[in-house]
């Protein structure tokens, strides 16, 4: 069976936590390393400043807040894009290789990155990226928005507005996993974290080893997950805190 020959990109934005320049960025990155056109969709609460070529959809208001709202993309007919092949990115990230490896195995209905947070030999997904066929698997929709408070208490993370991967987790048997180091954490794989010498005082005025080298992607990556702090912008020009500086930001993400 042959690679997938047309490719759907999708982002969500709502809130003031990302400005517009994510999207306009990512859709970038994407049109400069994805090997074939792709369609980019915005999913967003604030369609402004968009730039052309991007696809703006108005995010529908289900009654609640937080990354749970990602889960629409497993709706039967998501954006009448039923049969689709959908990749969907969290709008922080740098792409900085190929993405060619997103169009391998168009026989899975599901493909995704492992989550490195947890131990490797439990099922485990992150939802930094991944492609789905729309439609092949809507009991993920159809079982949180049954009862959306319950899912939550019984499923969030650290907070109430995250833990869509453990809802994905527990709707799924077997995960196929992207290629190994395709798809890697700044925080956990790219030297980013230097130790600090005096705490948050000390990380406030540079006595921190992160002042020594640079934050790098290991050879072969193509996409660095910035979850959490910081942000890419953070680490772009210089160190923040006990973060290095990572001059690939710079090179990478930008329009």
């Amino acid at each position: 069976m042959p690679d997938i020959s047309h490719l759907n990109v999708l982002c969500y934005r709502w809130g003031t936590r990302y400005a517009v320049d994510y999207v306009n960025i990512l859709h970038a990155m994407v049109k400069r390393w994805m090997p074939i056109p792709v369609d980019f969709h915005c999913v967003t609460d604030d369609t402004s400043g968009l730039n052309p070529g991007i696809i703006a959809h108005d995010l529908p208001d289900y009654g609640f807040d937080g990354i749970w709202r990602k889960l629409m993309t497993f709706q039967e007919d998501f954006l009448g894009l039923r049969g689709q092949y959908v990749v969907s990115f969290d709008i922080d990230i740098v792409i900085c290789g190929e993405l060619g490896f997103l169009l391998e195995k168009p026989d899975e209905d599901f493909y995704v990155g492992r989550n490195w947070s947890r131990n490797p030999s439990e099922l485990n997904a992150s939802g930094s990226v991944y492609r789905l066929k729309v439609g092949s698997k809507p009991d993920v929709w159809d079982d949180f928005i049954k009862d959306p408070p319950t899912a939550i208490e019984h499923y969030h993370g650290k907070n109430r507005d995250i833990g869509e991967q453990n809802w994905l987790n527990a709707h799924f048997d077997k995960y196929t996993y992207f290629p190994e180091g395709k798809v890697v954490s700044f925080k956990r794989h790219c030297n980013a974290k230097g130790k600090s010498l005096l705490g948050e005082t000390g990380d406030r005025l540079g006595l921190t080893t992160a002042v020594f080298g640079k934050a790098k992607p290991p050879d072969g990556a193509a996409v660095v997950s910035f979850h959490g702090d910081p942000l890419p912008p953070k680490v772009m020009h210089s160190r923040s805190g006990r973060w290095r500086h990572a001059p690939f930001v710079a090179e990478h993400w930008h329009v």
